[in-house]
């Protein structure tokens, strides 16, 4: 290849992409590559116009346009799982608060049976005697 050619990393540097997408791209045929040297110390070369034409086929957006973006939706989603998150505890918290026995519950209620039970007469109690 001619000296106007990149390395994968080069090309996923450029493209603003990883190189596991560079090697996707160059099996896919996206991208043109040709493969130099003896095993063990390859290299993949890629024409730096066949990147260029990548770049332009994708749309041409500006790199730090996209990379701003990107930030701010990755902040946006973070505040949003903060807030998530927030609320999540309330909820444990007042399904605590909900669940918790409350202290004299249980006498009050068996107090009221006895009331209930001492209206009753003898005679039509559901109790046996």
């Amino acid at each position: 290849m001619n000296d106007h050619a990149l390395t994968v990393a080069q090309a996923a540097e450029v493209l603003g992409v990883s190189e596991r997408t560079v090697w996707r791209y160059l099996r896919a045929g996206r991208l043109a590559g040709e493969t130099t040297g003896p095993p063990g110390a390859q290299r993949t070369l890629i024409p730096a116009e066949a990147v260029d034409g990548l770049r332009t086929a994708r749309g041409g957006a500006d790199d730090a346009a996209l990379r701003a973006e990107r930030d701010r939706l990755a902040a946006d989603l973070a505040a949003a799982r903060a807030e998530r998150d927030a609320l999540a505890r309330r909820v444990a918290l007042l399904q605590r608060s909900l669940t918790r026995p409350r202290a004299g519950v249980g006498a009050r209620a068996a107090g009221w049976a006895l009331v209930a039970l001492s209206r009753f007469p003898a005679a039509r109690s559901p109790l046996p005697r």
